[in-house]
């Protein structure tokens, strides 16, 4: 039981780092995003990313040192804070004695529980918590069986900016995040597991896609991957992960310029993806979006966005 809340608690973090235009030969998800004289950068990132991806993109160093405020989408416990990993579990677990499986049926609760036997789990352990923290608990297991876990791109430049004393800010608080969780699957538990376990048939394949259309900030194929199914077949979810977020942010990152600060952006590479991504809103408002690339002699271009 120790082992699996180990277990738990590590897979909770990733809800900290939430769940994401187009050049064949870009090498990142980095754009500049200009008005006037004034400019900033915003990144794409992959919340999980195995070590085999690691160095990052160059265009990311280059948005890195050119900053002095890095944005995060909020603050990241520290996997070593107990407490606070506690306190993230504790907002995604029923109450009343309510479980999942009574919110189940039958057929899809035997799928659930085949499912999690497959990693050596059961579904006795996990039935207190509500549907986002099971599916990000199968997530975490299915990455960890491919060997495709590793720490996120947020949590490196988190980690880097404290080390460089930059000044670090954030778009949404923990608290936020924990309340957007916590409805996830809310009222529709069963579609929600459902349409969960019918990722995992082929989640390894669509996480390595995804990957590769990170890399080369190919943002057609990251709608694909990371949205289309969401938005057909989750409106609800699509809208309160997705859509609402960015338009929050957007005036948050309109008040960026202006001033005597230069900043980089990080959020969700899926945030940066499809009809209602950040990019689009921020050009729909007048402001031009360039893709970053930096060559092998690390000059930098801008290409405008697709």
């Amino acid at each position: 039981m120790k082992n699996f809340t180990k277990k738990l608690v590590s897979a909770s973090a990733l809800l900290g780092c939430s769940f994401i235009a187009n050049s064949a030969h870009a090498q990142s998800s980095v754009w500049q995003i200009s008005k006037g004289n004034d400019s900033l950068f915003i990144g794409g990132t992959v919340h999980i990313l195995p070590k085999a991806e690691m160095p990052l993109p160059a265009e990311f160093g280059h948005a890195y040192e050119q900053a002095d405020t890095i944005i995060f989408e909020a603050p990241v416990p520290d996997p070593a804070d107990t407490n606070a990993q506690m306190q993230m579990l504790g907002a995604l677990s029923y109450t009343n004695n309510e479980t999942l499986s009574q919110k189940l049926e039958p057929e899809v609760k035997v799928s659930l529980e085949n499912k999690l036997g497959e990693f050596g789990a059961n579904l006795a352990k996990l039935d207190g918590f509500r549907p986002a923290m099971v599916s990000i608990v199968l997530m975490s297991m299915e990455l960890q069986k491919q060997n495709l876990m590793g720490e996120g791109v947020d949590a490196y430049f988190t980690k880097k900016a404290t080390e460089d004393n930059k000044t670090k800010n954030y778009l949404e608080t923990m608290e936020f995040q924990l309340a957007l969780f916590k409805t996830m699957g809310q009222g529709n538990e069963n579609d929600f597991i459902k349409r969960n376990l019918a990722e995992m048939n082929n989640y390894s394949e669509m996480f390595k896609g995804l990957l590769t259309a990170w890399r080369e900030g190919d943002t057609d194929t990251l709608n694909k991957v990371a949205l289309e199914d969401m938005q057909q077949n989750d409106p609800n979810s699509y809208k309160q992960l997705i859509a609402d977020r960015n338009n929050d942010w957007l005036p948050k990152v309109e008040a960026m310029f202006n001033n005597d600060k230069s900043e980089f952006v990080l959020v969700g590479v899926a945030h940066l993806a499809g009809e209602d991504s950040l990019l689009t809103l921020l050009e729909s408002k007048g402001y031009r979006v360039s893709l970053v690339e930096v060559d092998s002699t690390v000059d930098v271009t801008v290409k405008r966005a697709e």
